[in-house]
């Protein structure tokens, strides 16, 4: 045999060697798809009755049109209020679809998510778009947007951000959906929202503050008001003091205002954990 060159051996191990490596690859790509086959499809619906359960509007063309879910086939779905269901589907229309209720997969009784935000809507709607989807994956229990002396945006899209909760909700198994409330001016929110957390919190940038871990107390409901992207203005601040507000840090950090909100929830649901 000369230097440099392959035995017949040589050329065997390689042969077997990939051809191992091509078998597992493929038995890897069966199991996969085998988990995506076997991965029940889930909705939400709000008209569910003692035995039926009905998807209407977007959920019903998701389920039909998207997914292309026949009958008999089962699902799982959410009223948005603690508990998840099994069906079967009985019957597909143009813009219903009625499922029978086999059983209750999961529920709860009362919200596991402890932390509700307000926060002002970003210039860049898209961004607090973002901070909605990610607080519903993690757990939050009411979002406020509110309008302050500096936020740039004054409105938003109720009917959009409701439709990114209930995605959210869907793709991470939350059986509780945060209730979005209509966008109001901040002075507003204080009657409203009075005497109905355990604790009430400010997150600003001036001045030194106690960090929201250190103040806040572990399964207590709490509303924490988050500033836009110029801050809360120094008489804000003061007035939410005033109504029993509790100033706090969020960190070292200067965060935007998406990311604020998502880095609170994180927070207080780690410690609720």
């Amino acid at each position: 045999m000369k230097i440099g060159s392959v035995s017949d051996d040589d050329d065997d191990d390689d042969f077997w060697k990939k051809r191992e490596r091509r078998e597992t690859n493929r038995s890897d790509r069966i199991e996969l798809m085998k988990k995506k086959v076997n991965k029940m499809k889930r909705f939400y619906s709000n008209n569910i009755q003692t035995n039926f359960i009905y998807l209407e509007n977007e959920e019903a063309q998701h389920c039909a049109k998207v997914l292309r879910c026949k009958e008999n086939e089962i699902v799982e779905v959410l009223n948005g209020k603690g508990i998840l269901y099994q069906g079967i589907i009985s019957s597909i229309q143009k813009h219903e679809v009625q499922i029978t209720i086999q059983k209750i997969v999961k529920e709860e009784k009362e919200n596991p998510n402890k932390l509700s935000i307000a926060i002002c809507p970003t210039k860049n709607p898209s961004r607090i778009e973002w901070f909605l989807e990610k607080a519903t994956e993690i757990g939050i229990a009411n979002v406020y947007p509110i309008i302050s002396d500096r936020t740039e945006k004054q409105s938003i899209k109720q009917e959009r951000l409701q439709q990114i909760i209930i995605s959210a909700a869907k793709q991470s198994g939350q059986l509780f959906f945060p209730i979005l409330h209509p966008a109001q001016k901040l002075s507003s929110l204080y009657n409203t929202t009075s005497l109905q957390f355990d604790n009430y919190f400010i997150a600003h940038c001036e001045n030194e503050k106690k960090h929201l871990k250190d103040v806040y107390l572990k399964n207590e409901t709490a509303l924490l008001l988050i500033g836009p992207e110029g801050d809360f203005t120094k008489t804000e601040v003061e007035t939410a003091v005033n109504k029993n507000y509790i100033p706090v840090s969020l960190g070292n950090s200067i965060l935007r205002v998406e990311t604020a909100g998502v880095a609170a929830c994180v927070m207080v649901q780690m410690m609720n954990d």
